[in-house]
Parts: structure tokens; sequence; C-alpha cells
């Protein structure tokens, strides 16, 4: 017998062998995440009216007594609708321009060292401060909440591109480029695989930062989406209602990072 042959079975054992607890260790995580929600979910039908006051807080069989009913409101729809709208567009915005920045001046290092100080200080400013601003260039209509939802995703992914492009690996470029490879060889090879990583990871942190930027601008000034809606329940002491609007929005959050994450694992098979 070969010593391949007891080789391969050693690997066929190990396969069989791993994948048995990855299976139960998915299912364990599963678990235990599900029992933190049930956790928190009868903590908190237990404290409400008990310990804390149920306009406060409201318990979560009213919230989803609620959730049910404004499922077929077609107000809510609209709610829905506008804010998913400003979300998709703040976000894709401020991604793609911050992406593209963040590349030109990690590419051209003098142009980054020049502008990466006044970027910082600008980035310093809290984004939810320039709403008003934002609100006087862009009106009270969609364009505004697009502008804040854009301008606090740009920074974050400018960064995470511009990191990226400041740490690739330049004796690994130095190296392809003696062996003879083409710029565009380097640039798939080296250098995309070297920003993918922090890039993805602005992508997905800034759907939750853009959402922020969307409610922050519709608490200021609007007339429709899932802010205003909020706003106009905790005005009417309707908490119940409030908490169904802020199921809707982490729902939407978590539905688009989850898109994204679906779009990175494909993208970054290289690494498994």
């Amino acid at each position: 017998m070969s010593f391949e042959e007891p080789a391969m079975r050693r690997g066929r054992v190990v396969r069989q062998k791993t994948g048995r607890p990855r299976g139960r260790h998915g299912m364990l995580v599963i678990a235990g995440q599900l029992g933190v929600v049930l956790l928190i979910l009868g903590i908190w039908q237990l404290v409400s009216g008990r310990w804390i006051d149920y306009f406060l807080i409201s318990n979560p069989i009213d919230v989803i007594v609620k959730l049910v009913e404004v499922s077929g409101d077609s107000a809510m729809h609209r709610h829905t609708l506008i804010t998913a709208q400003e979300l998709v567009l703040g976000w894709s915005l401020g991604a793609s321009c911050g992406a593209v920045l963040g590349w030109a001046l990690g590419a051209v290092k003098i142009v980054g060292e020049i502008l990466e100080p006044i970027l910082n200080a600008i980035n310093g400013i809290p984004k939810v401060a320039l709403a008003p601003m934002m609100l006087l260039w862009f009106g009270l209509g969609m364009g505004s909440k697009v502008a804040i939802a854009s301008m606090i995703v740009f920074f974050l992914v400018f960064f995470n591109v511009y990191s990226g492009m400041r740490n690739v690996p330049k004796p690994l470029v130095e190296v392809a480029r003696a062996m003879g490879a083409s710029r565009m060889y380097v640039v798939r090879k080296v250098v995309v695989p070297s920003v993918a990583v922090p890039l993805f990871a602005g992508l997905k942190a800034g759907v939750s930062f853009a959402m922020i930027g969307v409610i922050a601008g519709e608490f200021i000034s609007a007339d429709e989406g899932l802010g205003y809606y909020s706003m106009t329940a905790t005005q009417q002491f309707d908490p119940a209602g409030l908490f169904a609007a802020l199921v809707i929005i982490v729902a939407m959050v978590v539905a688009g990072s989850a898109i994204i994450g679906a779009f990175e694992k494909r993208a970054l098979k290289w690494q498994s």
C-alpha cells in the first residue's frame, strides 16, 4: 500500500471529524442567539408595567400586535419605502465616493499626505450637527436626508479604503513587478485583495451609520419616513408604535448588512 493512501484516508477522517463540530458549533451559536433574544423579551415583558411605566417601554406583546396592525397600513408602507430609499441612496453615494477617493489618495502618496489631515479635521465635526446646514442646502425633502447619510458613510469608507491602500505589501508588489507582471495584474492580484477586507468592513458598518443619518434628518424635519413616524408616536405617547418602528428600522439594517455580507463571502473566497 502506497504512502498516499493513508494520507488521503487521514485527510478524509480529518474532514469528517471537523465537519461535525462545525455543524454543532453553528447550531449552538444560533440556539444561543435565540436564547438571548428570548431572555431579553421575557425580561422586557416582566418589567413592563411593574418596575418601569408602560408608557416608557411598552411590552413585546403589544409591539407585535402593533406590527401586525401597521403591516396592512398603506401609510406605514409609505414611511418604510421613503426611509429605505433614503438609506439606499445615501449609502450608495457615500460608499462609492469614499471608495474612489480613498483609492485615489492611497495610490498618489503625496496628494494623500496633503489631504489626509484636512479630511481628518472635517471628519471630527459631528455629522448630526451639520444636519441643519444640509436642510438649508438641499431642502426639507429626501435630498437633505440622503446628503446626511452619504456624508457619514463617505468618511467611514474613505478611511477604510485609504488605510488598505497604504498597507498594501510593497515587497510583494516589487517582486511581482520584477517578475514582469503588468500594472493591472499587480492591482488585481495584490492591491485589490489588500483593500477588499477593509472595504467590505466599511460597507457593512456604513449601513447602520447611514440609517443613523437618515433617521436624524427625519427627526429634524420631515413629514414622512420612519423617523417621522417614531417622533409622532413619541409625541402621542404611543410606545408600541415607537418600538414597532424601531423593529422595522433594525430589520432594514440587518437585511442590508446581510446582503453586503453575502457579496463579501463571494468576493473573499480566496481567504478560505
